[in-house]
């Protein structure tokens, strides 16, 4: 539902409660999701994205630093739901990554999941990740036309892309059943008329624990002028429930304010000298919840008009698909 008064308070509190499906105390306790960039660089130049990777050092996380990150969280391995393990590019570029998977694992974590374009998801990738414990992963096609693919994910391969994805799926049905695959589109210009045939392509390829997802195209903290801004007008009239549930970590360990702090524009912290738990109780943090949580948002302005957690991001929830057959 759009909120078109901003919300204070009690009020504030009790949708991020809905929101978030845990009370406020308990999330103030450690973060329930984790966003750990181990590899900064992306193989693709895509469209829609607000990122300019020119301007990043290409580059891999330390594996000191990694470890003392997984090692706090695993600290709080029954508090945790997620730790996902990528931020701004392609989390496929870091070689380490099934060995990072694996550590992650090996604390106790409930659910390892990487969000990926497929392009470098070959066979042998593919076996590599399932083996080393991977629980989740998203899968972005944004779709089955190779023309139109091609133009929104440029530098990528539709056909490498599609055999790559149908063959993880192959042989997750045989490795892991259990691993969850969603695929998702981020639906914009090009692919406007293509959720209904997308969906029905996937379902008949995905098994009963899988997802459909068609997303929305946001605007990267209005770094994206005019992208869905008149769909919801009065976002700044609701708290953004990242700062209450995700922790971001750059790959030289920088604590950004959420996913869409790109460039760090609002450092929290360095986990490479404090701690999460530090970093995610302290007054810096608190300061901005209080700035969402009184109405004020657009005081902040990375925050100040950011389409990411709408309500209305998704033209579909994640759908998901009957057992083949």
């Amino acid at each position: 539902m759009i909120q078109t008064a901003p919300l204070v308070g009690e009020q504030a509190a009790s949708y991020l409660e809905g929101r978030l499906n845990f009370d406020l105390q308990t999330l103030l306790t450690f973060p329930k999701y984790f966003l750990l960039e181990t590899f900064c660089g992306c193989n693709a130049n895509c469209i829609m994205c607000g990122i300019d990777f020119s301007k990043k050092k290409r580059r891999p996380m330390d594996d000191a630093l990694f470890e003392r990150i997984i090692t706090e969280i695993g600290l709080y391995r029954d508090h945790v739901e997620k730790v996902m393990l990528y931020l701004d590019g392609e989390p496929l570029l870091d070689a380490k990554l099934a060995e990072r998977i694996r550590l992650t694992k090996a604390q106790g974590i409930k659910i390892a999941n990487i969000a990926t374009n497929a392009s470098l998801l070959d066979a042998d990738r593919a076996e590599e990740l399932i083996k080393a414990g991977l629980d989740e992963v998203y899968i972005t096609v944004e779709s089955l036309n190779k023309d139109i693919y091609e133009s929104i994910r440029r530098g990528l391969k539709f056909e490498t892309v599609m055999k790559n994805v149908l063959g993880f799926i192959t042989l997750r049905d045989r490795l892991n059943p259990a691993l969850r695959v969603r695929v998702q589109m981020i639906q914009q210009a090009a692919n406007q008329d293509e959720p209904e045939a997308f969906t029905a392509f996937w379902k008949s390829k995905l098994s009963d624990i899988d997802q459909i997802a068609i997303q929305k195209a946001h605007n990267w903290a209005s770094k994206v002028k005019g992208r869905n801004e008149a769909e919801d007008p009065f976002i700044n009239n609701v708290p953004c429930i990242a700062l209450w549930g995700t922790f971001v970590v750059h790959v030289d360990g920088t604590a950004p304010l959420c996913c869409m702090d790109t460039d760090t524009r609002v450092p929290l912290g360095n986990v490479a000298e404090e701690s999460i738990r530090d970093i995610w109780t302290g007054q810096r943090l608190e300061a901005i919840r209080q700035k969402h949580t009184s109405g004020t948002r657009a005081d902040i302005p990375l925050c100040d008009g950011c389409t990411l957690w709408r309500e209305v991001k998704r033209d579909l929830p994640q759908t998901p698909s009957p057992a083949k057959g």
